[in-house]
């Protein structure tokens, strides 16, 4: 009896320490987009992308901020001695992950053509050198961007696109697979289609808002299913890894509570922008009153039950969450006369109100109590105050940016202990950098850049973030 109590005991033991083995650390990183920080246009065989084309050629910054401004150089990190310096930083500042996309039109110029070796062979050296700093990378398969080739073929408006980014997915899988153990399939598709596409529809006054608003949601649909293609192909190779896909959520809240108009607004854009994502990934369906919006503006969409019965049947294996702040929203009397769906900027204040780290809670425990609790990741969380973001004696002080990041690590914390899946807080980003129709006016890195120079500055916001990371390391 004796003997068989200490093998009982040794056993529990064992369990016990083979679990503690396999947890995984808590995920402490920084990010970027591969157009936002590469830089190197046209270099090593790299054909034009949808970003390329817009900001050259179309001038999409001259429409928001006045002035045409690109990527062509950005902060040059496809440089390998530039981002070898920007390794170290990671080093100093203490992560142990760094979430970057690759670029589609490197890596296969035409869109569906031959593929590039060189690109290759680039994100190869980039994924060691990290892994060889004891970092580990959060490869983002497509963050908005795409061959320009593809763009005049509609993009995602051609049921082919599917087809072209599998075959681009794949390739990058099959790959990196087995090095990479974190893969992302696509960022934020309601800002895709909804924002900033809708944006591009007004400047060139075709559909009005609301048609074509709901019109886009044949393309976001489409993105869904090839989602959960990749994820499915992904699990047929039993890589030792994981894969998933990053939305950004945004809680509604209403201007007026007292106002039923506010109110029901505030309702709505929350389910549009958070529901019409979540529901088909965890609920294997869209919410009724979305569909009910787009029977009325968009008879021709269509969604079958074999359509969500396939998307609901291969789940990401994490949640990429992006939150900034909540929306606060306006509306008149009916939800779909809500003034923001016809860009009238005084309508909604979104994304620039009051910093609001208790929404960021709020959204990790709506998925823990609404969505099965999935396995989440903070994949995008920053701001940027232009007041602050000055160059004075080789300085940079930017208290507001350090409280803003203490504040929402402290709202997650207290969300994953209380029980929220929550494996990791990425700040977005780690450096100044293109952003996107904001060009370089707005800066939301932890770490300065100066343009022109090409220097590197940390700001008093990495060395809060430093510190927090080193408080919470037994997590």
């Amino acid at each position: 009896m004796k003997n068989f109590i200490l093998t009982f005991v040794s056993l529990c033991f064992l369990q016990t320490l083979m679990a503690q083995q396999k947890k995984q650390p808590f995920l402490w990183g920084v990010a970027t987009a591969a157009y936002q920080v590469e830089g190197a246009y046209q270099t090593d065989g790299k054909g034009e992308s949808k970003w390329d084309f817009l900001t050259n050629k179309v001038g999409i910054t001259q429409f928001t901020i006045g002035e045409k401004q690109t990527g062509n150089v950005s902060i040059n990190m496809y440089d390998r001695t530039q981002y070898l310096k920007d390794i170290q930083l990671m080093k100093e500042l203490g992560i142990n992950a760094y979430r970057f996309s690759l670029d589609w039109s490197r890596i296969i110029p035409d869109g569906t053509g031959a593929v590039n070796e060189v690109a290759l062979k680039h994100y190869d050296v980039l994924i060691d050198d990290l892994l060889a700093a004891g970092i580990e990378p959060l490869v983002t398969i497509y963050h908005f961007d795409y061959p320009a080739v593809l763009l005049q073929k509609s993009g995602w408006g051609n049921p082919e696109m599917a087809n072209w980014y599998i075959h681009y997915a794949t390739t990058v899988i099959k790959r990196y697979g087995h090095k990479v153990k974190k893969f992302i399939t696509f960022n934020e598709p309601y800002i895709e289609f909804f924002l900033v596409e809708n944006m591009l529809n007004a400047q060139e006054n075709k559909l009005p808002a609301k048609e074509y608003y709901m019109s886009q949601m044949q393309k976001a649909h489409r993105q869904m299913m090839t989602n959960a293609t990749v994820i499915k192909f992904y699990h047929d190779l039993k890589l030792n890894g994981e894969i998933g896909i990053v939305l950004n959520l945004n809680p509604a809240a209403p201007w007026d509570e007292k106002k039923s108009a506010d109110v029901k607004a505030a309702k709505f854009q929350d389910i549009l922008i958070n529901d019409l994502f979540l529901d088909p990934l965890y609920k294997g369906k869209y919410p009724k009153i979305a569909l009910d919006s787009l029977k009325k503006y968009n008879p021709s969409f269509k969604a079958t039950a074999q359509d969500m019965a396939f998307i609901a049947a291969n789940k990401p294996d994490f949640l990429g969450v992006n939150f900034y702040a909540p929306s606060i929203v306006k509306g008149e009397d009916t939800p779909m006369s809500l003034k923001w769906l016809d860009n009238n900027p005084d309508a909604v204040k979104s994304n620039i109100g009051p910093v609001r780290p208790e929404y960021l809670y709020k959204i990790l425990m709506r998925l823990k109590n609404q969505y099965g609790n999935p396995k989440v990741f903070i994949t995008e969380n920053g701001t940027g105050y232009v007041s602050e973001d000055v160059k004075v004696d080789n300085k940079i002080n930017d208290p507001m940016r350090a409280d803003y990041i203490k504040r929402h690590v402290e709202w997650a914390l207290k969300a994953k202990k209380e029980g929220a899946n929550l494996n990791g807080y990425v700040v977005w980003s780690g450096w100044d950098n293109f952003e996107w129709v904001a060009g370089y006016t707005k800066r939301l890195g932890l770490i300065y850049v100066d343009f022109a120079t090409q220097e590197r500055t940390p700001k008093l916001s990495y060395y809060e973030y430093q510190q927090i990371i080193q408080a919470n390391k037994g997590l």
